[in-house]
């Protein structure tokens, strides 16, 4: 269920940044995008933790493809992104281990 969740926020997403909807605050997408995972938590907190951890490990790089960027392009605005601009020794890290993490949840718990 969330891997169509993040597709489609990433087209979303994309299809303002084409339109030049340029995301200044990033507040209300984050809060949606939290209360969808705290609602698949309900049912099972296991799998909202998989699932907050699957969309943070995936959503910004399917969001470069669709824009044509780097696979780790970052962006200037999102207080996320400028923290980690010059520290992709951490970043590529903690990405990685959080799409293992999640990938290991989910076949964990089936």
């Amino acid at each position: 269920m969330i891997i169509p969740f993040i597709i489609l926020s990433a087209i979303i997403d994309y299809e303002h940044i084409t339109k030049k909807e340029y995301i200044k605050n990033h507040t209300s997408r984050w809060c949606l995008r939290a209360s969808f995972c705290l609602a698949i938590a309900i049912y099972n907190p296991i799998h909202g933790m998989a699932s907050a951890l699957l969309f943070y490990a995936l959503f910004d790089h399917l969001l470069n493809i669709l824009r044509g960027e780097s696979f780790f392009y970052l962006g200037t605005v999102a207080k996320h992104d400028i923290f980690f601009s010059n520290k992709m020794w951490l970043y590529i890290p903690i990405k990685t281990i959080c799409f293992l993490l999640s990938i290991f949840v989910y076949i964990y718990t089936l």
